[in-house]
């Protein structure tokens, strides 16, 4: 007899015992700030934005930037260790993504992301330096912002990237062959998905992100997660990862002025990652022009959540590097 996991449990009482509207904020997710006031937020560029920082408002600024596209920065929690460290500690769900207000697919785009960053910095550092602590899909996402940009008028001082897929379309391409190519398309990860499906539809925001709980929790195999401690997540953006695969589609290379970024860029890495591997890692070092990389052994995609302290030390020991810390 089929065991029943509880968020499949959760959707069988939904459709059958009609107890619950699935359309109805909270029932299947977590609330959003649109629909909680009691959370941390902000309104930028015409969204709102859950957000939180940790710290001193006045000492220099370290901005979190989490992965997806669509996941949110409760894993990246611990990282607030570092406003002990006399820093300005900032995290913030992306548009369209964990806690933030949800939009239609016509409000995500990539400009408009850059935008949203390009605000946030405006918003905590009006006057103070800033790294970035970025990972995955948000040292990709940070990356765009850096190719624009540069390092902002000299307010940009450096960034630590955790394992980002791809810079360039010919890249993302070959990390997406890595990364779909651990997935087991009769396993028990696409079963259950496709089994909740016959109750659950993605007809909403609610039911959508509810059914992309399924593979955010557990990640792809490459990623080598401990399934005794998978790390957690409040809410993903369903339409945000559906959206951003569409535009992926499209030829882009975000290296194209990567070599006047002036300060050192530090790249940090688990070693059991089959997707984010050390040969396409410094390929895409190679686009800054002060770059190194580090590995952490042992340890997969979730270098972050599983292995916090030797992350740290990695950090701290950069931001002082670079003069950040003292």
């Amino acid at each position: 007899m089929r065991t029943i996991k509880p968020p499949l449990l959760v959707a069988l009482t939904v459709s059958l015992a009609g107890c619950l509207c699935a359309n109805d904020p909270g029932n299947l997710v977590p609330r959003t700030v649109a629909e909680d006031p009691s959370l941390p937020a902000i309104d930028l560029n015409g969204t709102r934005l859950h957000s939180e920082a940790f710290g001193n408002p006045d000492a220099p600024v370290i901005i979190v930037m989490h992965g997806g596209p669509g996941s949110d920065y409760r894993a990246y929690l611990p990282l607030k260790a570092l406003a002990d460290d006399g820093l300005y500690v900032l995290f913030w769900d992306q548009r369209g993504t964990g806690l933030s207000e949800r939009l239609d697919p016509d409000a995500i785009d990539l400009d408009v992301y850059v935008e949203d960053l390009r605000l946030l910095i405006e918003h905590y550092a009006p006057h103070q330096p800033v790294v970035f602590v970025a990972k995955s899909w948000g040292a990709m996402y940070l990356t765009r912002f850096i190719n624009q940009y540069g390092d902002y008028n000299g307010r940009i001082k450096g960034a630590v990237l955790t394992e980002p897929g791809a810079f360039t379309d010919r890249q993302l391409s070959a990390y997406m062959a890595r990364l779909q190519g651990s997935l087991n398309l009769v396993g028990e990860q696409f079963n259950d998905a496709l089994w909740e499906g016959q109750f659950v539809s993605p007809a909403d925001h609610e039911r959508a992100d509810y059914r992309a709980f399924q593979f955010a929790l557990k990640g792809a195999p490459s990623d080598h997660r401990d399934p005794n401690n998978l790390p957690p997540i409040w809410r993903p953006g369903a339409i945000v990862t559906a959206k951003m695969a569409k535009l992926a589609k499209q030829p882009f290379d975000w290296t194209t002025n990567l070599a006047t970024f002036p300060n050192q860029v530090l790249f940090l890495r688990g070693d059991l990652n089959e997707a984010a591997t050390l040969e396409s890692q410094n390929e895409m070092a190679a686009a800054y022009p002060n770059a190194r990389i580090e590995t952490i052994a042992g340890v997969g995609h979730e270098v972050i959540w599983e292995r916090t302290d030797e992350y740290l030390t990695h950090t701290r020991a950069y931001l002082r590097e670079i003069g950040f810390l003292q």
